[in-house]
């Protein structure tokens, strides 16, 4: 992020743009590097696993910069290899997030009140109401 705002304000993406981009490509393979760090975090699905998206993505964002103005094979490999893991990222977090939408969201949820409006209790036909400040 810091070499995209960088090259925002100097206007190109110069050796000062270029450096933190490099330092940012480094703390990132230090972090993934050490799979044990997440290893208890990763046991229950959260919604603050969608933060993992946003630096990966920023990265890509910024390694493709730093593909347009450097011109070569290994940028571009590092380019594709950090956007296709930032849209595998997203993919598993809609996944997950699809799967477990039951635990985030239960049924009993307070600040949700469903009314069926099938009297058969069918509740795919269900619609979501206000919420009766009164009945808390």
């Amino acid at each position: 992020m810091a070499s995209l705002a960088w090259a925002s304000i100097t206007g190109s993406f110069d050796t000062a743009s270029k450096m933190f981009f490099f330092l940012s490509l480094f703390l990132f393979m230090s972090l993934i590097c050490r799979p044990t760090l997440f290893k208890k975090s990763m046991r229950k699905f959260n919604v603050a696993w969608w933060a993992y998206s946003y630096p990966v993505t920023l990265l890509a964002l910024a390694s493709t910069r730093y593909a347009k103005e450097v011109k070569g094979k290994v940028p571009h490999i590092i380019m594709l290899t950090l956007s296709s893991l930032s849209v595998l990222v997203i993919i598993a977090l809609l996944l997950s997030t699809a799967i477990y939408s039951k635990m985030l969201l239960p049924d009993d949820d307070p600040s949700l009140k469903l009314v069926a409006s099938d009297p058969t209790g069918d509740r795919s036909l269900c619609r979501i109401d206000r919420l009766d400040i009164d009945s808390l």
